[in-house]
């Protein structure tokens, strides 16, 4: 496992080409990926292995403003390799604790149940939770 970089780029729209749907926006994700992730190391956990990868999210709402959360908002393996997945969630959670957060999440939106792969590095579910989609 090791952090992402911007010679990782092929392989992440590689990767995403396959995984997302038709509508996933390569050019805005790696702008996104360039421009923010990779000049904010301390807001952004980027890391990899060799068949997935996992951008976490540092963030604290204004009325707890020393509370930290760090919020899994991207995660990606190839085919039949979720279970590396588990390493990089590990990882997040080690760097979330490293950085004195309170708590740690998993708010990507993906068709795929996370709640196994949640489970196994200890999360709860957390619910209710309610969407409109517009």
């Amino acid at each position: 496992m090791r952090l992402l970089s911007e010679h990782d780029i092929p392989w992440l729209h590689d990767i995403c080409r396959r995984r997302y749907a038709p509508g996933f926006s390569h050019e805005t994700a790696e702008g996104w990926f360039v421009n923010i992730v990779l000049k904010s190391p301390m807001i952004f956990h980027a890391a990899r292995t060799d068949d997935a990868f996992i951008i976490t999210l540092l963030s604290c709402v204004p009325w707890y403003p020393a509370d930290f959360e760090a919020n899994v908002i991207f995660l990606c393996a190839e085919e039949g390799k979720t279970w590396e997945v588990i390493k990089l969630l590990r990882s997040s959670v080690q760097w979330a604790r490293d950085r004195n957060c309170c708590m740690w999440k998993i708010s990507g939106d993906t068709v795929y149940d996370m709640a196994p792969l949640a489970k196994r590095v200890g999360a709860m579910e957390l619910a209710p939770r309610y969407l409109l989609r517009l």
